[in-house]
């Protein structure tokens, strides 16, 4: 599990460093490593809705309420990156942001964009 994590992790760097001219290969490419780190470091989600919740209120609602705020949006990040992985051959626009859970950790909340908006 450690192993694929890091994998995961180290493959969805590599795709921010794709080329700024966007043909099919390198959009469906980006697609499929989107899908990857959404779906195995969805688990992010948890603590950084603690925090945040935590520091926007207190710490008790931050406990309870960042807490299942967080596992929601760890079930959508999961799903949102299974379905990039099944559907990765369709280039489309990314249904989650920030794209990848690490992105702007602390300073943007998580949100869901329309599904399959393709990408030409």
């Amino acid at each position: 599990m450690i192993r694929l994590l890091f994998i995961c992790s180290i493959l969805s760097f590599t795709s921010i460093s794709l080329a700024e001219e966007q043909y099919y290969e390198n959009k469906i490419t980006h697609k499929l490593l989107r899908g990857l780190s959404n779906s195995s470091l969805a688990m992010m989600e948890i603590p950084k809705n603690i925090i945040k919740v935590s520091n926007d209120t207190n710490v008790i609602y931050g406990l309870s309420g960042g807490f299942f705020l967080g596992a929601l949006n760890t079930f959508g990040r999961t799903l949102v990156g299974v379905v990039d992985i099944i559907s990765f051959p369709v280039a489309t626009k990314p249904v989650v942001y920030p794209v990848h859970p690490w992105q702007n950790y602390l300073k943007s909340n998580t949100q869901y964009d329309n599904l399959f908006e393709t990408d030409y």
